[in-house]
């Protein structure tokens, strides 16, 4: 895998090059083998803190997988053009505007010992900052080469909370999506998903039924690019031990099969669509 600062991966973007690369000191991966009409994001996978806010840090180490997304890269893992976080969403969320990115408190917890100071803070932003300007930089190169282009952003929840109930394996949040435009390719996406197939576990896909799609990504991009759409879905943790972050390998082994399989065939049909 190669290293690239910030410049030098956008360079190698607009020249249209494929590569690997670890990119801002490892604070996320880019992978392109072709330059493709979709991509697949996972920007809650990352466990990262860096050393000054880990020391800082009020929660433990298992207390942060939690809320975190692992795993998340795997189920895309093989994907043509895959971009994916490391660095914690402690650090700084990057479905959050960068203004909200850094957190005070997170789902109750307070999650700093002591405040963080006003160069902590920008610190964080920059990489948040970061980030975005690349993956503007990919959806720009990628609008220039398709008609539309299409973001699975993938993510993932904890369903055993109290009072969760029956809640579909997959959710796609379309609360910022321009659905009087993209509402065919949403149902076929929600369908799509409900053709997959884990062992002892049942399949439903859902809209909007647990979370609503408010993340940054979707606002950045529709902000931005007219002719791209982010598809934010959240898979329900069952494969894996969302209390310990022990993996299930037998089901996220035949998710990620499954869940590759349902993007390919998917990105087919949206293209067969254009022509």
């Amino acid at each position: 895998m190669t290293e690239l600062d910030i410049n030098d991966c956008i360079a190698a973007i607009h020249a249209g090059r494929t590569f690997h690369a670890s990119v801002s000191d490892g604070a996320f991966f880019v992978r392109i083998e072709d330059y493709t009409h979709f991509v697949c994001t996972a920007i809650h996978n990352g466990h990262r803190l860096r050393p000054a806010l880990q020391e800082n840090c009020a929660l433990d180490e298992s207390q942060r997988l939690h809320e975190e997304d692992p795993y998340t890269a795997d189920i895309a893992a093989n994907m043509p053009i895959t971009v994916v976080a490391n660095d914690s969403r402690y650090e700084y969320d990057l479905n959050r505007s960068p203004e909200t990115c850094v957190y005070k408190e997170a789902w109750g917890q307070t999650v700093w010992n002591e405040p963080l100071s006003d160069t902590e803070k920008a610190t964080s932003v920059a990489k948040h900052n970061a980030f975005y300007t690349v993956l503007g930089a990919l959806y720009e190169k990628l609008e220039s080469l398709h008609p539309q282009v299409l973001v699975y952003d993938v993510h993932s929840y904890n369903y055993l909370r109290p009072g969760m109930g029956d809640v579909p394996l997959f959710n796609i949040g379309t609360e910022q999506l321009e659905t009087q435009r993209w509402q065919a390719l949403i149902d076929q996406w929600v369908e799509q998903l409900g053709r997959i197939r884990l062992p002892g576990i049942e399949v439903r896909a859902a809209i909007n039924e647990v979370f609503y799609g408010r993340g940054y990504q979707a606002t950045f991009v529709g902000g931005n690019y007219h002719n791209t759409l982010v598809l934010p879905t959240e898979a329900k943790k069952v494969f894996m031990d969302e209390n310990s972050g022990e993996p299930r390998p037998d089901v996220l082994k035949t998710l990620q099969r499954e869940f590759e399989q349902a993007i390919r065939e998917h990105a087919r049909g949206f293209i067969d669509s254009l022509h």
